[in-house]
């Protein structure tokens, strides 16, 4: 008898990801005989979403187990799917980082993903997920590990490059919407339904290569460059911006898109990373314990669900069934062409007969392809960093990052960075 599926979800806690994922896992899917086994350093959160999936099971007619735990390495063996949706403290190193990104007079988006607040959040988050691979390796060697959590690609390049578990990002942000290309849809006048879209290149750094209507196949790219000729855009002025620099639509919006260029004073915004203010997070997490304990139905709380899908291919993946990913973050191995091999790229994917595999785009854009080629360098440096705590590192990638422009004030900000967070970053602290 084959034993049940066994999933864990590290940071199972989370406000948005964890209900999507229960969703897509109970309801969409089905996938009854499963076990669940949600992970949370805030044990009663973890118990809320256990109480929540077993609604949903109940009410969905399917059977499964479903546990909370504190204790990742007690959840770990035998597992096939690991999830992870985690961050140290975020919002309050995400606000420190800013204020040292002030006081030294450097200028940029979001300080998330990209620049320099994406690296110093880089060098806090690599050393959990690597802490969360190498226990994988120690007791669910085969199981893949499915990460939302951000800086992504970064994060996934570390875990491809430095261990030997299977690894993949999620991020769907180039959809423009909670299912499909529904940026594209609003450009265009269209329904979502209607189009069949293709992005491709890096996660948050990701732009439109084709665009067609789904019944007739008629190449909607003319029409999506008449669009943006007569002033329409997917977002705001840095989209447009960056449509007339290169050619091509960025999908990912001015604030992500924004974070790996240069800081345009002129058109770029700060843009404060919101993930709910504590008034907001206390109505949530009530909510939740009220759904958790029959007060309020389930079913609210997948307003505004989170647009990452891994529970799509966990759910392929266990049935052995074929799926199509508009996009997912994985190593190269080819399907850009003059990126290299174990670069992560955001790209479509096919699955089939338990693989992932990458579609083939081929040759980058000629108008994209040295940005392309440079901040996937940087992503590469920033996670090599993160995890060998190597400083000549750190002083390369301030020179080569296209986002830091003020190189010297960035040297200075990043020396203050890592004194802040000294406590959160192991990797430096013998160096």
């Amino acid at each position: 008898m084959n034993s049940p599926t066994k999933i864990v979800a590290i940071g199972a806690g989370s406000f948005v990801f964890s209900t999507g994922l229960l969703y897509d896992l109970i309801v969409k899917h089905q996938l009854r005989g499963a076990h669940l086994v949600l992970v949370d350093l805030d044990e009663e959160m973890a118990h809320i979403i256990a109480g929540i999936a077993r609604r949903m099971a109940k009410e969905s007619g399917v059977e499964l187990s479903v546990e909370a735990t504190q204790d990742r390495l007690a959840a770990l063996p035998g597992a096939r799917f690991v999830t992870s949706s985690v961050a140290i403290q975020l919002l309050k190193r995400y606000h420190t980082d800013r204020e040292i990104l002030r006081k030294h007079g450097v200028r940029e988006i979001s300080a998330e993903c990209g620049g320099l607040g994406g690296l110093s959040y880089t060098l806090r988050q690599v050393p959990v997920i690597m802490a969360l691979a190498r226990d994988m390796e120690r007791l669910c060697p085969d199981a893949w590990l499915f990460n939302v959590s951000n800086p992504l690609p970064r994060v996934i390049t570390a875990v491809t490059r430095h261990t030997r578990i299977k690894a993949a990002g999620f991020c769907n942000v180039a959809w423009g919407s909670e299912d499909g290309y529904g940026n594209v849809a609003r450009l265009l006048g269209r329904d979502v339904k209607d189009i069949e879209a293709m992005s491709a290149g890096l996660n948050h750094f990701a732009w439109l290569l084709s665009a067609r209507d789904r019944k007739s196949g008629k190449d909607l790219m003319p029409d999506v460059q008449a669009v943006m000729k007569a002033g329409g855009t997917v977002d705001g002025p840095l989209t447009r911006k960056y449509w007339r620099d290169y050619g091509y639509v960025p999908l990912a919006g001015d604030s992500h898109t924004g974070e790996f260029l240069p800081f345009d004073p002129t058109l770029s915004q700060e843009h404060v990373a919101h993930h709910g203010d504590p008034a907001e997070r206390a109505a949530r997490r009530h909510e939740m314990a009220e759904v958790a304990a029959g007060r309020q139905p389930w079913q609210p709380l997948m307003k505004g669900r989170s647009w990452e899908r891994p529970g799509d291919l966990i759910a392929a993946l266990a049935k052995d069934s074929p799926l199509h990913l508009d996009m997912i973050n994985i190593p190269n191995q080819g399907s850009i062409e003059g990126l290299p091999p174990d670069a992560v790229v955001e790209i479509p994917a096919e699955v089939k007969g338990g693989r992932v595999t990458g579609v083939k785009i081929g040759a980058m854009p000629a108008t994209l392809a040295d940005i392309w080629t440079k901040v996937s360098k940087v992503h590469t440096l920033v996670a090599e960093a993160a995890v060998t705590g190597d400083r000549r590192l750190l002083e390369e990638v301030i020179r080569v990052d296209p986002a830091i422009t003020e190189k010297q004030a960035a040297s200075r900000a990043l020396k203050d960075m890592l004194a802040a967070h000294a406590d959160v970053l192991p990797q430096f602290a013998a160096k």
